[in-house]
């Protein structure tokens, strides 16, 4: 476990006290730190300057003056006038410094309540979105998500472990069996998981199979617990790739539509993070040397920005709809097409949309043939294809952005080629050791600093305390002491955008590298934040649950050793290989397969560039329009 919970302790015992106790004495001095990276300097020392310059100094600075100008000490008049006057203007400043800081304090105590305001509120924001996430489906997927939802707590219970397994199998059985793995787990004794893993393993393995199709990640996590393994806080939790591109899109269009809330989920997660402390490491090229091969460079890495984003674009407009399809219960089951290819995803979409139009067809006949209670179902369902179809507008324009984009990425391919080729030297190799000029990995970090940590927080202190987020709550009958942040998708949906404009000037997510960074790593598990947890231990808590996590560039640097490979032609030498192992953790395996790629110069690579074709769009199709129009037609009369 991560920290001693807190959260069992018998009351009146002072020894189980001891890591609450802590935790908030933690949280408490990450709190005034933050803040005091606004109000850097304290009233009081300002005084004491003030007093100090004010009066022997300034004594000792006119006496000696005086001697040096006029060759002799100054006379009993020459004493008062600069006393008065040292008094005089002394006073003033004091004055003057008494009313700045009484203003300033009213500021600071501002600015720590809006830090202490988003310390407490993100976590119970973050819980709030999965509850929505959950609201928003229907009877099994309901069922599975809040199941998947229990088992990423790393701290579960056994019950807990018992209760998501009954909700996935729908078998008292196997999901006592789990639950009683996990408990010979907690205690450390492997050997009795694994003889209950052995003769079980036959009987429960063809459920998991059976189930892994409609709920794939609910699933996995649900093995790993029968297998006796419960998720490491070190290795953090898996990000809904490209949740940034889809936050600004929905920015950029003014198009909620655009973004999810598992979008939501992660931007509270990544502002949660970098408030805590998190810093997410960038790898990336940059090239000194050749004006005409470092122009060639950036083009092409400029090409290869734009062609990625193109398709995370396309792929997440395709998941929009998706998720606004089943949110509005077009499509029944939330997770069938989860994790699925592009061409997938717009198969299962168009045929939901089609089906939704037969629907509607059938809607209309009915009003048509006298039945009026139908009216009202009509009219919501005519909204829902009218926003299905403005959604599949969106993702035709980005695929085909996406193919304009592919022709562009050839064009500087081929020049980046024809270039290197003819200004082949030691530049063009990934440079090891001292020295600025060559193609070299660049290291850096996204991350906040204690001031700009205190800005976000102000910022979004400021639009919190203005949308009257995290003041209304309602009590939970079933439990005293939990309190349920009272928020809505469309106030979600806004506290992603702030979340985002707040985040921007400080660690550009709007940049490709940074959001390729971000995608590349795990987030840290929350998992034990609960909402009636004190704002000093929910901010001891995140920061500790940073520090946990593992940094892990290995994908990240063989990814990198691709693109030198494919993309750049260039030799990636022994000793190269041998530092990206050293430093980052690449494997050895992936880089040896990269050296047999054939890299003669004299030849032309035959790389398409596209890891799949992307899907045939196309435009809206016509009987979704004509069922719009005999559903508006017969809802007008």
């Amino acid at each position: 476990m991560l920290l001693p919970n807190p959260f069992r302790r018998p009351p009146q015992s002072t020894d189980s006290d001891a890591p609450q106790v802590r935790l908030e004495r933690e949280g408490r001095n990450e709190i005034r730190r933050i803040t005091a990276a606004v109000e850097k300097v304290p009233w009081t020392v300002s005084l004491l300057q003030i007093l100090w310059t004010a009066g022997p100094v300034t004594l000792l600075g006119a006496w000696g003056g005086y001697l040096l100008g006029y060759g002799k000490a100054p006379t009993l008049e020459n004493y008062i006038f600069f006393i008065s006057f040292t008094v005089i203007t002394g006073a003033a400043g004091i004055i003057a410094n008494l009313l700045h800081h009484l203003t300033g304090g009213r500021r600071l105590e501002r600015t720590s309540n809006r830090i202490e305001r988003v310390i407490k509120t993100l976590p119970e924001l973050l819980l709030a979105t999965r509850n929505l996430i959950v609201e928003s489906l229907e009877g099994d997927a309901r069922r599975r998500e809040a199941a998947a939802m229990l088992l990423r707590k790393q701290d579960l219970s056994p019950e807990g472990v018992e209760l998501a397994a009954l909700e996935l199998l729908d078998d008292r059985e196997s999901a006592r069996l789990i639950g009683q793995i996990d408990v010979y787990r907690r205690v450390g004794l492997h050997a009795r998981v694994s003889d209950l893993v052995e003769i079980y393993r036959d009987e429960i393995e063809p459920r998991f199979t059976e189930l892994y199709d409609l709920a794939p990640a609910a699933i996995t996590l649900l093995r790993e617990r029968f297998e006796g393994h419960a998720p490491d806080p070190r290795y953090g939790v898996p990000r809904d790739e490209h949740f940034i591109e889809r936050v600004m899109a929905a920015i950029e269009n003014d198009n909620d539509l655009l973004m999810t809330l598992q979008d939501v989920e992660e931007m509270v997660i990544l502002a949660f993070e970098l408030i805590s402390g998190r810093k997410i490491p960038v790898l990336s090229f940059e090239y000194r040397g050749r004006w005409k091969l470092a122009r060639a460079f950036d083009g092409l890495e400029e090409a290869r920005a734009r062609h990625r984003i193109a398709q995370a674009t396309g792929l997440s407009r395709l998941k929009a709809l998706n998720t606004y399809l089943v949110e509005h219960s077009v499509t029944p089951l939330a997770e069938s097409v989860a994790g699925q290819r592009a061409d997938a995803l717009l198969t299962h979409s168009v045929a939901a949309i089609d089906e939704l139009s037969e629907r509607i067809q059938s809607l209309a006949h009915a009003i048509h043939t006298g039945r009026s209670d139908d009216r009202q179902t009509l009219r919501h369902q005519a909204e829902v294809l009218t926003n299905a179809i403005k959604l599949y507008k969106s993702v035709s324009s980005a695929y085909n952005e996406v193919g304009r984009s592919h022709a562009h990425r050839l064009r500087m391919a081929q020049r980046w080629d024809t270039v290197s080729a003819e200004l082949s030297d030691n530049s063009t190799r990934l440079r090891l050791g001292p020295g600025r000029r060559g193609l070299r990995i660049r290291e850096s970090a996204i991350a906040l600093d204690d001031e700009a940590k205190a800005v976000v927080c102000k910022q979004l202190g400021r639009y919190l305390e203005k949308a009257n987020i995290g003041t209304l709550r309602e009590r939970l009958r079933q439990a005293e002491r939990d309190t349920q942040l009272s928020v809505g998708v469309e106030s979600a949906k806004r506290v992603a955008v702030e979340i985002f404009l707040a985040l921007e000037p400080h660690v550009h997510l709007s940049r490709p590298a940074v959001q390729r960074a971000i995608n590349s790593t795990n987030a840290a598990d929350f998992g034990q934040l609960e909402p009636n947890l004190s704002v000093a231990a929910k901010a001891a808590m995140g920061s500790a649950m940073v520090r946990e996590i593992e940094t892990d560039l290995s994908r990240t640097a063989e990814s990198l050793a691709l693109a030198l490979v494919k993309h750049y032609r260039v030799a990636l030498e022994p000793e190269a290989m041998a530092f990206l192992q050293r430093q980052y953790g690449a494997r050895e395996s992936t880089l040896q397969m990269l050296t047999n790629v054939n890299l003669e110069r004299g030849e032309t690579p035959n790389v398409s560039y596209l890891s799949m074709a992307p899907p045939a769009v196309g435009t809206p199709h016509r009987h979704w329009y004509r069922a719009l129009v005999r559903a508006r037609r017969h809802l007008e009369k």
